[in-house]
């Protein structure tokens, strides 16, 4: 059995897309669907001091960005905004308790001049991978024969069979248009993700706040223990 799963590239993503990804055997990063301005993609939500949270976003080249695949996309002004960002970071997260075992690797991911949109997420993604100890393949869609005018259930589909799935891992999100018979016409069946986002001990903080980058998880319980929350959680999730 082969569980494939996809997702667009997120910057710093969240623990959901995380869960997502070591659920599965091999992980399609969709380079090739449209830009989608506001997202994950170039955006997400960091904790303040104060307890609300905060989008700190990606600056990219405006001209025609709504037109383009995501692995065209060109970051704009990406020196500024590093180091926004990570002033961000250290202000907000300086004082959490495993702040001098993670900033680091934040750093070399912010260090680096990116050209596009999606080196700099690919980056921060292989930054969460590794810590959280995710061994699952990513492939490219960019790397796989699939129709390229398909959309939706039948780009999925299509994806799906290009790397030779049995199971396709949805998010729930794709309820809306997932036409699960035509799965099942070509043997692969169709599993909806289930995930709750787990709480964890935040610094200075009397009110939880859930949906943040996965980054937070670390700053807070460091990596071995933001392993085993998120693993942890995992388990519950199968027994419910």
């Amino acid at each position: 059995m082969k569980v494939v799963a996809m997702h667009q590239p997120h910057y710093f993503p969240w623990l959901g897309y995380l869960d997502k990804m070591v659920k599965t055997d091999e992980f399609v990063v969709l380079d090739e669907v449209q830009f989608t301005d506001g997202s994950p993609m170039h955006r997400n939500r960091f904790l303040q001091i104060n307890g609300d949270a905060k989008l700190l976003s990606v600056s990219v080249q405006k001209k025609g960005y709504l037109e383009k695949s995501t692995k065209d996309v060109r970051l704009s002004n990406w020196p500024k905004i590093r180091k926004k960002h990570r002033g961000f970071i250290e202000c907000n997260y300086g004082k959490t308790p495993y702040f001098d075992e993670v900033m680091p690797l934040v750093s070399e991911v912010l260090e680096v001049d990116y050209d596009t949109l999606l080196d700099l997420d690919m980056a921060s993604v292989g930054m969460l991978r590794s810590a959280y100890g995710i061994e699952t393949s990513l492939v490219m869609q960019s790397s796989l024969s699939y129709d390229l005018e398909a959309r939706n259930n039948e780009l999925v589909l299509g994806l799906c069979e290009a790397c030779e799935a049995s199971v396709y891992l949805s998010g729930r999100g794709a309820r809306a248009y997932m036409d699960d018979r035509s799965f099942f016409e070509k043997g692969i069946s169709v599993q909806y993700q289930v995930f709750s986002y787990p709480e964890y001990p935040q610094y200075r903080q009397d009110k939880f706040v859930s949906n943040l980058t996965a980054l937070d998880l670390l700053f807070q319980c460091g990596i071995d223990g933001a392993r085993d929350i998120f693993y942890s959680n995992m388990k519950k999730e199968e027994i419910r």
